[in-house]
């Protein structure tokens, strides 16, 4: 389903969308620290490894970490920080000259129209934006009604279990709770709030990462992108009737070749089409973002016109896709400026559930503190359904949970 403007651009394995993340001498201790549901230390231990005083990066390993360990806790990356952490790359003055001509159609309208001729759709995200992942819960209910059933997502843990114990992903079916090991990303609450709302339209969870039996010792792009197509092409034959919903990471959504390090290289997506004979249904929503400094003045352009709704621009009948993502694409969604409601990103508040507040003893009386809500009958490692810093003195937001009874802690 792609179409004609194709741009080939090499790409780092962390835009590639890869499940493990960066190690530096900070990621040990993050990694320690999140594997125990330790957000703010994990967070702070990369910031403080990641940035000079000055604000610039000086560990670039551990700033890709941060980037997408911190909005786990905060919702969304500030602009500002990102600015002056490292210089971006010029903007293509051609992209806002595109979207000024082009026409804003509403992004849940044209998913689903397209979504019709398909039995895949495949929808990616950037690691470091929650707000994609509320947006996936939009395309999950919407695709829901046309028969859509099976959410694959590939930070889903997809060893196989040890003899005698449920892998991470029956466990995932069989209460329906997110846990701290269920995956990387799933550790975000919103992700987590993604899954288990997906769960409760319907959909049934797969993992089809590339196991540790399939990782050659070399690694390689390659192999794990003929894994990941191979392990779901093998759970749609084995559910033919089935329509899937399958959630990747940046690149994978590529449905053509692409070069990447002087040669051409087939992404998942591309080889899931070959494996199964079905055009998929992919969608960018990482390109027009404000966080890429190259992306924000067409960004600006963009939000300007598309109101309070994600949107997609039209040349015509045909999608207009900017940038790394054209050709190898079916639509690329732009999302809202950012908007508040109760403390919170206004997508976040769409999300659904109740606007809780803060217990009074919880809150601090001097420096921060991180508050979480949890399912009152969540078991020791889930994720919490929502979390927040709080700043002593400062206006108090909102936590959200849906409605069922719930704890309240205090995070580290």
């Amino acid at each position: 389903m792609v179409g004609k403007r194709f741009v080939f651009i090499a790409l780092s394995p962390l835009l590639l969308g890869a499940q493990s993340p960066p190690q530096s001498p900070a990621a040990d201790v993050a990694d320690t620290a999140l594997a125990k549901g330790r957000y703010l230390e994990a967070s702070d231990a990369l910031a403080a490894a990641a940035f000079g005083p000055d604000g610039k990066v000086r560990d670039e390993d551990a700033f890709q970490m941060w980037e997408q360990v911190s909005p786990m806790l905060t919702n969304e990356l500030d602009p500002a920080v990102l600015a002056r952490a490292q210089p971006g790359s010029p903007p293509d003055p051609s992209w806002a000259t595109h979207l000024a001509a082009a026409t804003p159609h509403d992004a849940i309208e044209e998913i689903v129209r397209r979504a019709r001729d398909t039995s895949i759709v495949i929808l990616n995200e950037a690691h470091d934006s929650p707000r994609d992942r509320a947006f996936a819960l939009q395309v999950a209910r919407a695709l829901k009604p046309l028969g859509y059933s099976i959410l694959a997502a590939e930070t889903f843990d997809s060893e196989p279990a040890e003899p005698g114990h449920a892998s991470m992903i029956d466990k995932l079916r069989q209460d329906g709770f997110v846990r701290i090991s269920t995956g990387y990303y799933t550790r975000d609450p919103v992700f987590a709030g993604f899954v288990r709302e997906a769960l409760a339209l319907g959909y049934r969870p797969v993992g089809y990462e590339q196991t540790s039996k399939q990782r050659p010792k070399e690694g390689g792009i390659a192999p794990r992108e003929q894994a990941q197509a191979e392990n779901l092409a093998a759970i749609l034959a084995a559910k033919p009737s089935a329509k899937a919903l399958i959630y990747v990471g940046y690149g994978h959504v590529w449905e053509a070749p692409i070069n990447f390090q002087q040669s051409t290289t087939d992404m998942m997506a591309t080889r899931l089409k070959r494996l199964t004979g079905i055009d998929p249904l992919t969608i960018d929503q990482t390109s027009l973002t404000d966080l890429a400094s190259a992306a924000r003045p067409a960004y600006a352009v963009a939000a300007r016109r598309i109101g309070n709704r994600p949107s997609v621009f039209l040349e015509g009948n045909n999608p207009l896709i900017l940038g790394r993502y054209a050709g190898a694409v079916d639509l690329q969604v732009v999302h809202p400026a950012r908007a508040y409601r109760y403390g919170r990103p206004q997508w976040l508040v769409e999300m659904g559930g109740t606007p809780l507040a803060i217990p009074k003893e919880l809150v601090p009386t001097s420096g921060r503190r991180l508050i979480q809500v949890f399912a009152a009958d969540a078991p020791p490692d889930a994720v919490p359904l929502d979390q927040i810093v709080v700043q002593a003195g400062a206006p108090l937001p909102m936590l959200f949970a849906p409605a069922v009874p719930v704890r309240f802690a205090i995070g580290s």
